[in-house]
Order: structure tokens, then sequence, then C-alpha cells
């Protein structure tokens, strides 16, 4: 089965799995979804982001997106059709997590059920180049990757929306 998967899905697969950058995953995945408008990537932004929020301790956060996941998947069946990924594993995995985070269990490193073994190969190549492993363990104690959006540079987003406000209301009061 040869498949041309999107460079940025592999990429995402890549920091899903490998460097664990759960945060980096939704940045790579967002771009490519505002300018691929499908739903599947917005649900694999909310699963990453699901699970960064889950390692991170905002469970409200992470049972949130979890749940719009499910939703996902119970509107379009076929929503990972294509991607090599067990749609139903997924669920099952999902629902787990919920359940998990409802009973206060323990965090766990989540791997997404690939079955495509031509998708794996080609992630465990880009994993080697890096030198880093496929499925690998997290280091829960490392802050800088478990609350990196809290310790990321935000001076270019802010200007960003600043100047966005700054037009917006130049245009109120031209109109």
């Amino acid at each position: 089965m040869n498949r041309n998967y999107p460079e940025a899905y592999l990429e995402y697969l890549f920091h899903f799995h490998a460097t664990r950058d759960f945060f980096e995953c939704h940045e790579v995945m967002e771009e490519y979804w505002k300018a691929n408008k499908n739903i599947r990537w917005l649900a694999l932004i909310q699963i990453a982001v699901a699970v960064y929020h889950e390692r991170a301790g905002n469970m409200p956060g992470s049972l949130r997106l979890y749940r719009k996941v499910l939703c996902h998947i119970r509107k379009d069946p076929e929503i990972f059709a294509g991607l090599g990924i067990n749609t139903d594993e997924l669920t099952s995995l999902v629902r787990l997590r919920i359940k998990n985070i409802i009973e206060e269990g323990v965090y766990e490193p989540l791997n997404l059920p690939i079955t495509d073994p031509e998708l794996i190969k080609n992630c465990k190549d880009i994993c080697a180049r890096a030198e880093l492993d496929w499925c690998t363990s997290e280091n829960l104690d490392d802050n800088e990757l478990i609350f990196r959006h809290k310790l990321r540079d935000r001076s270019e987003v802010i200007e960003e929306r600043l100047a966005s406000l700054t037009n917006k209301q130049r245009e109120r009061k031209g109109s």
C-alpha cells in the first residue's frame, strides 16, 4: 500500500510519537489545516492538544478536546480514512483517556493506532535521521516540553493581534 501522505502529517506523527512535543504537533498541523480546511486535520490538532493538556494537568481542557474528537468521529466515521489510522481503535483509546481522567488516573503516553506498515516505516526512518526513537517514552520532568505554551515567546502574536485591532478600529471609523 503506497500512499503519499502530506509532509505536515508525517511531521505531526514524528512529533507525536518521537519528540512527544504535542504543542509542535498543533503548530505543524494548524498551518496545514488553515490551507486545507478538512475536519480531519482539526481532529488531529485536537487529539494532540488534548494529550498536551492531560499531561500538563489541565483535565477540563483535555476532556473538552477529547469529547470534540469523539463528536467528529460520530459525525464522520471515515474521518481518518486514508491516513493509516484505525478509527475504531482510536475511538476506544479516546474513551479510555476520558474515563481515566474522570477517575483521576495516572497519565500514560498515547500512541496513535497506525495500521499502515509503510507509514510506520517512513516515520521510523524520520526518527532514525533525527536520532530519536519511534513511540518513545516521555520525560515528565521536562517542564519546557510540558508547559511549552506558557513559556514560548508570544510577542509576535501579540503584535499581530494589536495590528488587527487597530485596523478594525480604523475601518469602523471610516464607515
